[in-house]
């Protein structure tokens, strides 16, 4: 009886030994704290947050070489410096899109580095957006020339003299190859027209191929400016606020684009262009 009453105190001194030593002690086991997502750097690349599918899977390869050029554009870069492009998939919505909903791409360029760049795919002109792309052109005359406020309208446009029309001049070009040799801007003055009383009736032309081989052109397409010589290079743009000019008013036309990429020996063929 006296071994039985010793053995129960030292299991109640272990008990309490043992409570007060998880109480005061020494500590549970660590819980890890969640990390804190990676982020892209040239040094250590991270992983996509949402999975996505190469380009190549997604779209033909001429809309995908047409989103190569543009996500360049965005990050300051060439074609040649993109690695791959992912496109990551959208959420589920139910807003609908006029030109289609955007793409949210994932683009790793040769140095590591991990960009998302989204193309907003809602503009009728977005050639990045479309899987048969074609060239926009425009002039003065698709837009703009011919609007005025009430009273111009209501006063008529101005007339054109007939001595004017006598010293008049068109520019008539059937086909001209501009050669492209760099990235940017490019303003190619391509003629010069007389244009009676400064009076702008014309002024079209038309790409030999909807789609240039070996060159790349984005946002705006390839527009004709015609700039009065007479008035020191300033570009025509309405009717009413150019106003009435004696006489033949000499003007220049200029084609204008963006180069986003080309080939070596690549070429921007024309046809058909019209001024009068």
């Amino acid at each position: 009886m006296r071994r039985s009453t010793t053995l129960l105190a030292a299991l109640t001194v272990s008990l309490l030994v043992t409570a007060c030593s998880q109480a005061l002690g020494s500590p549970a086991a660590p819980t890890p704290s969640p990390s804190a997502p990676a982020t892209a750097s040239p040094a250590a690349p991270a992983a996509s947050v949402d999975a996505g599918t190469a380009c190549s899977q997604v779209f033909n390869a001429i809309r995908c070489q047409t989103m190569t050029d543009y996500v360049a554009t965005q990050l300051g870069t060439t074609r040649e410096q993109v690695a791959s492009l992912v496109v990551i998939p959208q959420p589920t919505s139910e807003v609908t899109y006029s030109g289609g909903p955007p793409v949210d791409t994932e683009v790793t360029l040769r140095d590591g580095s991990i960009h998302l760049v989204t193309l907003n795919c809602g503009g009728l002109g977005s050639v990045e957006c479309a899987d048969d792309p074609h060239l926009e052109t425009w002039s003065v005359m698709h837009g703009g020339y011919y609007d005025g406020t009430e009273a111009q309208l209501l006063g008529g446009r101005p007339s054109i003299a007939p001595d004017a029309l006598a010293d008049a001049m068109a520019l008539r070009i059937t086909r001209l190859d501009i050669p492209v040799d760099h990235v940017g801007r490019y303003e190619v003055p391509v003629g010069e027209a007389r244009l009676p009383n400064g009076i702008l009736t014309v002024a079209d032309f038309a790409l030999v191929e909807p789609w240039p081989t070996g060159v790349s052109i984005l946002d705006g397409g390839v527009g004709l400016e015609i700039r009065s010589l007479d008035d020191g290079g300033t570009p025509i743009r309405n009717i009413y606020e150019h106003g009435w000019h004696p006489g033949a008013e000499r003007v220049e036309a200029v084609l204008v684009f963006d180069v986003a990429h080309f080939d070596p020996g690549a070429t921007l063929g024309i046809k058909d262009l019209v001024v009068r």
